[in-house]
């Protein structure tokens, strides 16, 4: 239950405290997301750069074999 934070060399609460980053993200991409989708012309890069963000964030994170 609790090996995965140090798997990816994180303590219980960095790894709770990133992954409630994640979280966060998230929710603010599906927000803009859904709004872009009535309005095109709003939040046009919004996802794209919410994912690039986030792909940087796994990448700089914890280790990697």
């Amino acid at each position: 239950m609790f090996k995965h934070p140090a798997e990816v060399c994180m303590s219980y609460l960095q790894h709770m405290f990133f992954s409630l980053e994640m979280c966060f993200y998230f929710f603010i991409a599906t927000i803009t997301a859904f709004i872009h989708a009535f309005f095109p012309d709003t939040f046009i890069t919004s996802t794209s750069d919410t994912v690039k963000y986030i792909q940087k964030r796994l990448d700089d994170s914890g280790c990697r074999d």
